[in-house]
């Protein structure tokens, strides 16, 4: 007998398992790593799988989606799940139009990294006091652009090896 449970909850259950008191184990968490080792590889796996051909159909939709709404919302975008992986979990085998799906899947990519740098802007100002709109905004178009140059080389050097 099979049953079908997420790779994501059995990833959490073993983490649970692993931090328990009884083990005597102390996990140390640092955010820079989970952000390095986590979320990349997440993206990569959704982002490998959108159609292509259709995420450029709806870029307009999905970049309105990405970026306008998360910057109205950025805490709770930073504070959910990778929106990519729960919208996999939510959607699971029920079918949804398959317009509206590839404009979700991609503004679950691509909200995650506006989230992120929103948060980080944010940061910065709260601690520094000061905020320029004009170099906050520079400076996003360099890390979106350099996100893309970076992804765009991985997945060219994944097709490659494969």
């Amino acid at each position: 007998m099979r049953i079908n449970v997420p790779l994501l909850l059995v990833q959490i259950a073993i983490g649970a398992l692993l931090a328990w008191p009884k083990l005597g184990l102390h996990v140390t968490f640092d955010p820079e790593i989970f952000m390095l080792l986590f979320i990349p590889p997440l993206l990569f796996a959704d982002g490998w799988r959108i159609p292509k051909r259709e995420f450029f159909m709806a870029c307009r939709s999905i970049l309105m989606l990405a970026l306008g709404l998360v910057f109205m919302t950025v805490l709770a975008a930073v504070l959910s799940p990778t929106d990519a992986v729960a919208l996999s979990g939510i959607v699971g085998k029920n079918k949804l139009p398959g317009r509206l799906m590839h404009i979700l899947e991609g503004e679950a990519l691509m909200s995650d990294a506006s989230g992120l740098v929103a948060l980080r802007f944010a940061i910065v100002a709260a601690l520094t006091g000061v905020f320029s709109l004009l170099e906050a905004s520079i400076s996003f178009v360099i890390i979106a652009l350099g996100g893309l140059a970076i992804g765009a080389a991985v997945s060219w050097l994944f097709s490659f090896v494969s």
